[in-house]
């Protein structure tokens, strides 16, 4: 399985890792309805290949502890990365790995 759903109080919270990532990404999504008033993500339902809007942007730090920014769309399971990447991944597209 390519990603993980979990509720907390009543949020649920869809975690994965693009290849390459030391940690999982997890954020909160919505299967149904309007994202306004959510900040949450639409999610295609699928934990082998998810979708979901909008972009992922998120800041890490690198192996030699810089912070770096990734940004991507997550289409079918696929990141593809966007060209404001700072970690080296602009206009690559990174499949998730298995989570554990």
């Amino acid at each position: 399985m390519k990603s993980k759903l979990e509720n907390r109080n009543g949020v649920d919270y869809l975690s994965f890792t693009p290849q390459g990532m030391r940690f999982p990404t997890t954020i909160p999504v919505i299967t149904k309805g309007s994202r306004d008033d959510t900040n949450a993500w639409t999610w295609n339902g699928s934990l082998e290949k998810p979708t979901v809007r909008p972009s992922v942007r998120t800041q890490y730090a690198n192996e030699k502890g810089e912070s770096v920014i990734i940004h991507y769309w997550l289409n079918d399971g696929i990141c593809q990365c966007l060209l404001d990447c700072t970690d080296g991944n602009a206009n690559t597209n990174l499949p998730l790995i298995d989570v554990g």
